[in-house]
């Protein structure tokens, strides 16, 4: 028994880009490869023959073709891994500035230095309210931007018509006084109506209270925005002049012979119905 708990297991691949997904995009490229060598190929080659001869335009336009393709075709094959990227460039981005910051302050001082240098920053950062406060939110950013990805990543899996490769593309994410809010531009499969239906599951996912997804442009339909709710601001103490404002009518005010300035006396007497000819005041 003891030999079968400790008993060495093959271990799996962990895979940047999933499988089906890989080999979808590479019938993309391979297929954006020919359509745009021909294309490219035939309009350059018909232009060069107006002023080359006509076998060696054809052959640089051929050529020059072939090259656009395959540029064309390596993009497509690349944006799987541009796109898990684009998702982690954040987390990527203070890894190497940590890292590198580290090295070449250990190389130049002493390692030891270099680490208490780390602690005392991130304690001093942690210990001051408003510098919490803003990593704490934009922390919660990323946060989001990750499980609404995981979650889109479920909804295609579960969702027979939608073919691999049409996960949205997560934008920007950006705190607010409710929590967070994250710009997506949605693929071909997926629509409003249908993130709209499943805003209860990407709040579970999120665990936040709320999720509501809305239209962030009136011109492209796949532009959407999703807001997280994670806390009510309108619960929050709010200071208000409107107390003071309140008290101050409350009180009584002096009586008009009290006012300063104001001497009644010497004010002299109106008369409401100035009196008429031949008639009585």
């Amino acid at each position: 028994m003891m030999a079968k708990l400790f008993e060495e297991r093959a271990t799996g691949t962990v895979a940047i880009v999933e499988p089906p997904v890989s080999r979808s995009y590479a019938r993309r490229a391979w297929f954006a490869f020919v359509v745009v060598t021909a294309g490219a190929g035939v309009v350059l080659s018909a232009g060069l023959a107006m002023v080359w001869d006509p076998v060696a335009a054809v052959a640089v336009g051929t050529l020059a073709g072939a090259v656009i393709g395959f540029v064309v075709a390596v993009m497509i094959r690349v944006w799987p891994v541009l796109r898990v990227l684009w998702h982690w460039a954040a987390e990527i981005v203070l890894a190497t500035t940590v890292i590198g910051g580290l090295s070449v302050l250990g190389g130049t001082t002493h390692p030891l230095l270099a680490l208490a240098l780390l602690v005392l920053t991130a304690g001093g950062l942690a210990g001051y309210g408003r510098t919490r406060r803003f990593l704490r939110t934009w922390t919660w950013c990323s946060v989001v931007r990750h499980r609404l990805r995981l979650c889109f990543a479920e909804f295609i899996r579960a969702s027979g018509r939608v073919r691999p490769g049409s996960l949205p593309l997560i934008l920007v994410a950006r705190p607010t006084r409710a929590g967070e809010r994250v710009w997506l531009w949605l693929r071909p499969g997926l629509d409003l109506a249908d993130l709209e239906s499943r805003a209860d599951k990407l709040a579970v996912a999120c665990w936040a209270g709320e999720v509501r997804v809305v239209r962030a442009s009136e011109r492209f339909a796949a532009l959407v925005r999703v807001d997280v709710t994670r806390r009510d601001p309108l619960t929050e103490l709010v200071a208000s002049p409107l107390a003071s404002l309140g008290r101050a009518a409350i009180e009584p005010a002096p009586p008009v012979s009290q006012w300063p300035g104001l001497n009644l006396a010497d004010v002299p007497e109106q008369l409401t119905n100035p009196p008429r000819a031949g008639g009585r005041r």
